[in-house]
């Protein structure tokens, strides 16, 4: 655990539980674009999360309008960059509460699982 990067994410949906939940960065898979305006990153699940792995879809606008994927892969380096520079501290990727995001991020958080 030490050493370990954290990345904390939270998402408030209306008419349902927050979904908070802290990642380790080691644990991260992989990103891909999952909408117009959306990407999903994949962790492996922590231990008590009883799913095989953790997603968080982040809303990316820079995806709509045919902006393609060039963009996708700035926010893919982002992404990579702000996790190699938070190493061994914890990183607040998506925090819906508070408005906080890992730029080129921003609103529309969604922690779920996939079994």
């Amino acid at each position: 655990m030490r050493g370990e990067t954290w990345l904390y994410v939270s998402d408030e949906l209306a008419g349902t539980a927050d979904d908070t939940v802290c990642f380790r960065g080691s644990d991260f898979m992989s990103m891909e674009i999952a909408s117009a305006t959306t990407v999903t990153v994949h962790f492996k699940s922590p231990e008590l999360y009883n799913t095989k792995t953790g997603d968080v879809t982040l809303t990316l606008p820079t995806l709509a309008a045919g902006a393609g994927t060039s963009n996708f892969k700035e926010a893919c380096r982002a992404f990579t960059g702000a996790l190699n520079y938070a190493k061994g501290n914890m990183l607040v990727l998506a925090d819906e509460l508070n408005g906080e995001y890992v730029s080129p991020f921003e609103g529309a958080v969604v922690v779920d699982d996939a079994n």
